[in-house]
């Protein structure tokens, strides 16, 4: 009951000055939000990676475009136009000079219009052969995908993302409806399974065609040579334990096929799932330590301002600590007060933080997008507020208001009460 009454005399004196009490709040507020926040984001977007290694596989590789020139200034990767589909299907015909590589499947893409009735949205339309599905583990819900003769005749069919076929059908199943792009109409044969986690390879908001009817009928692209670009060819090697071979393997080939000369540099880049893992993995730790480092200057901060809004609030009531001891009160007791005070400040700055960082995370932070392979694709980060996270900023709160108050509480108990009754 001593320490109730000791809390309730410490809550007196923080809501006795409200403004004052909530900026001494402030800066807690931004140091806890912005850990929920940063680890909300970082711990969404770090489980999409695995996710997508564990779906894929690390033995996953593909193959992009390298970077171009201008002048003597390099572009971005991609940006130059040469990797064409005469390369996949070159690919195909010479597995036996490649036996580290089991797998291939091509892909080009662009964001075009999609209309169905009086619906329409806009999204990642892409040209892909019939063994993308099984590479990328995507899983039909309804309908049937597309064949190689599907591919062969450009035919003009297409299978929808879950998220597409919401967005234009409803809950209807699309199987046998017709959706129209650049005013050609296409016939929707299958519907693809939601895979739930916004990851790299995520087909939610794909429009998938033979990748012949992208190239011949719908956006065609050619090459200097007049040859038919790709964005990508993807591969799987014979194992993860073939993966530095499988690489050797296709640049010999692709060098070979561009003809590139000895000492020249590789007009393509062969990029491997598990090396990008681990770059964003080890960028996500980077911030990681970044983020703390900042969070702990902003609690710092505020463990500086709540101090200091202690010794004041101590030097106003010297009166008041005067009256407690003349009427008896003990020297742990004023301590307890104003330790419970500062402590109580904190506290609440941090369940506000809690609070802000989650609708921060939920809300702001969730258009947030990392992207496909090769950048060819983005799907958004889902940010996960958890438990651990929660309980780790309570406890820094109880923290920072126990150290920030500790000096003013002492020196609070330390004053005399005679002389404390003589201060005006």
């Amino acid at each position: 009951m001593k320490h109730l009454a000791t809390l309730m005399v410490a809550l007196r004196g923080i809501f006795a000055h409200k403004l004052r009490s909530f900026l001494t709040m402030l800066g807690v507020i931004i140091g806890i939000g912005s850990i929920i926040a940063m680890m909300a984001v970082g711990e969404g977007s770090e489980k999409s990676i695995l996710a997508d290694l564990s779906d894929i596989g690390s033995d996953a590789m593909w193959v992009e475009p390298g970077a171009g020139m201008m002048g003597r200034i390099a572009g971005s990767p991609g940006s130059t136009r040469n990797l064409t589909y005469d390369d996949y299907l070159a690919m195909q015909e010479s597995t036996e000079l490649m036996p580290a590589i089991k797998d291939f499947t091509a892909q080009v893409s662009t964001r075009l219009q999609i209309v169905a009735g009086l619906e329409n949205v806009n999204a990642t339309v892409a040209g892909v052969t019939p063994d993308y599905l099984e590479f990328n583990n995507v899983v039909l819900t309804s309908g049937e995908t597309f064949t190689f003769d599907d591919v062969d005749n450009k035919a003009m069919v297409c299978i929808l993302g879950s998220k597409i076929a919401e967005d234009l059908f409803g809950d209807e199943d699309p199987v046998g409806s017709k959706v129209r792009i650049k005013g050609r109409s296409l016939e929707v044969i299958g519907a693809l399974e939601s895979d739930g986690k916004g990851g790299w390879t995520t087909a939610d908001r794909q429009l998938l065609l033979p990748i012949t009817t992208v190239m011949y009928r719908i956006n065609p692209q050619y090459s200097t040579k007049g040859e038919h670009l790709v964005n990508m060819i993807g591969m799987q090697a014979d194992g993860a334990d073939k993966v530095d071979d499988a690489i050797e393997q296709i640049t010999a080939f692709l060098r070979e096929r561009h003809d590139i000369g000895p000492g020249d540099e590789d007009d393509f880049t062969v990029n491997v799932l598990q090396d990008y893992v681990d770059m964003m993995t080890n960028t996500n730790d980077t911030l990681k330590i970044l983020l703390r480092w900042t969070s702990a200057l902003a609690l710092l901060i505020a463990g500086i301002g709540i101090m200091n809004i202690m010794l004041v609030s101590v030097t106003e009531r010297t009166r008041e600590i005067g009256i407690r001891k003349a009427v008896g009160a003990k020297r742990h007791h004023i301590l307890i007060q104003f330790l419970l005070e500062a402590t109580t400040i904190s506290l609440i700055g941090g369940i506000i933080g809690i609070g802000a960082g989650y609708l921060a995370a939920e809300y702001a932070f969730s258009s947030l997008e990392v992207n496909q392979m090769g950048g060819m694709q983005q799907a958004p980060i889902e940010p996960i507020v958890s438990a651990n996270i929660v309980l780790l900023s309570f406890l820094v709160a109880i923290v920072v208001g126990v150290i920030a108050g500790t000096y003013p509480a002492i020196r609070a108990s330390r004053l005399n009460p005679i002389e404390a009754l003589r201060y005006e």
